[in-house]
């Protein structure tokens, strides 16, 4: 009996533990596919998590799901600002490959997720300032996606490379990695980038004719980002052509989609033969913009440099013997239900008789818990009757607010229609407007300025979100750019501690009060 228990033991335990195995895999399976098939993340994390855990305590068996649990767990991560985990989770990834040096029978194969851990390592120490490191990282994945025949992301890979060599100051090395893309790659996104990154290598160096030519060369290639004409009028300034600077320049600043950094960048060049732009001004602004990033960023900035100090770390450490500790847990583990089984056979006829008096107190206990039932249902009669109550008064609150609501609708409606508050002209005189508003909506100009967050033309802007005038009709009557009212509606919204969508239900509770 003994011996049939030694063989099967180790095997029930094995098909127990499938179970858990097999659905690790299924969500792997499916994060690969919404990866893959429609580019989008896979957002369970508790499935991930659970995943991640499970396929580590089974790596020597599955290393290829172990390293796509760990690359999808630390991109999650990644993305909800846990650095230092997702570091560790793609620390954890780079080490299924070396199962095979201890189990030679397994054979590591699923190099392209491997050549992505490695390239969101990269990015992660790019973005702490760990520069040679990061070059290191997109070599390692580089080599990976070369291993896994996947070509297009092999050259966008050496792209990040040649960045990396470019930002330590290795121009001739860059431009000679750039110049072997562009010969050897037929992917027009892939030339894209190469020929974006050379702007910025030609920029960095300072070869600014060659700026202006890369610059060409990629709007000829259909692209028109701010970026390029914004290195072209810098270029141009420092070549000291400044007609053309002033160009450029004017360009980026009349773009819709030109970042602020951009448009603050022009500006400076623009007040050279400007005398009407307040250059004090912009650089406040400027200041005042790098200040709010420098508080959003910061934190950031502390978890990647903790992230780099693990990559280093786990580089520098000796090599890891936890799977040998595992089987060996597993043949103790064994060994230990060996003997608890053993026990259990010789403790039955005690087990028994305890069950015999447990059953005793059970039959007991249901009487007791009989007779609490009926208390319970008296209570639960009682509590029918209190919700009852408080249905009936929430319903009767609910149709007074609604009544309310269609009256403050139908005031609306008719200042909308009647009144001439969707004018500029009427608009224009904030005294009238608050009255007349102050007087139709129950004092709302005054609970708006009562919050000291909200100026006159933000007022102004709440009034018309009231009164339900499209966006179009209040960027004509308040002056807007229509590009600029979805902002103005934001920070508004900002101001009131509430969200766009619901900005307009928050101004009829206020006038509610």
């Amino acid at each position: 009996m003994s011996r049939r228990l030694l063989i099967l033991l180790p095997l029930v335990c094995m098909l127990i533990a499938c179970r858990p195995v097999r659905d690790a895999q299924q969500t792997v399976a499916v994060a690969d596919s919404l990866r893959v098939h429609h580019g989008v993340a896979y957002d369970d994390s508790l499935a991930l998590a659970d995943a991640y855990a499970t396929l580590g305590s089974w790596s020597l068996i599955y290393p290829d799901d172990y390293a796509r649990a760990c690359y999808y767990y630390g991109r999650l991560l990644r993305s909800r600002n846990d650095q230092v985990s997702a570091m560790r989770a793609f620390i954890a990834g780079t080490h299924a490959p070396y199962v095979q040096r201890l189990i030679p029978l397994w054979h590591f194969r699923d190099y392209h997720i491997l050549a992505r851990i490695y390239s969101n390592m990269g990015t992660m120490c790019h973005s702490a300032g760990e520069y040679q490191l990061s070059y290191e990282m997109y070599n390692k994945s580089a080599e990976y996606f070369l291993i896994a025949d996947d070509s297009t992301n092999y050259y966008y890979t050496l792209n990040n490379e040649a960045f990396e060599l470019a930002t330590l100051h290795q121009y001739d090395e860059a431009l000679l990695l750039l110049d072997s893309i562009n010969n050897e790659c037929n992917n027009s996104d892939v030339i894209t980038i190469t020929w974006e990154t050379k702007v910025q290598l030609y920029f960095k160096s300072e070869q600014y004719d060659s700026v202006i030519s890369a610059v060409n060369n990629l709007q000829q290639r259909g692209d028109k980002g701010s970026t390029g004409y914004t290195k072209k009028a810098q270029a141009f300034w420092y070549l000291q052509q400044y007609d053309s600077a002033l160009y450029y320049a004017n360009i980026v600043v009349n773009l819709p989609y030109a970042s602020a950094k951009d448009k603050y960048n022009m500006m400076y060049i623009l007040a050279y033969s400007d005398d009407s732009i307040n250059i004090q001004e912009v650089k406040k602004r400027s200041e005042e913009r790098d200040d709010i990033d420098k508080e959003i960023l910061d934190p950031l900035h502390e978890q990647l440099a903790l992230s780099v100090e693990l990559l280093r770390q786990d580089r520098n450490k000796k090599p890891d013997y936890s799977p040998i500790i595992i089987i060996c847990c597993f043949i103790l583990l064994t060994l230990i239900s060996l003997f608890a089984y053993k026990r259990h056979k010789n403790s039955t006829a005690r087990i028994r008789k305890e069950e015999q008096a447990l059953s005793a107190r059970k039959q007991n206990l249901s009487v007791k818990e009989h007779e609490l039932s009926a208390k319970e249902l008296n209570l639960s009669v009682k509590e029918h009757e209190l919700s009852t109550i408080d249905r009936m008064l929430s319903e009767k609150q609910t149709a007074h607010r609604d009544n309310l609501i269609g009256e403050l609708e139908r005031t609306c409606h008719s200042l909308r229609v009647k009144s001439n508050l969707t004018t500029r002209q009427g608009m224009e005189d904030y005294a009238s407007v608050k009255k007349l508003v102050n007087k139709r909506l129950n004092m709302l100009v005054d609970k708006l300025e009562a919050t000291n967050v909200l100026t006159e033309q933000k007022i102004k802007f709440c009034i018309l979100v009231l009164l339900k005038v499209p966006q179009k009709q209040i960027a004509e009557i308040l002056t807007y750019s229509e590009d600029s009212i979805k902002n103005t509606k934001t920070l508004i919204a900002k101001d009131l501690k509430t969200t766009s969508a619901e900005l307009r239900n928050v101004l009829i509770d206020i006038c509610l009060r």
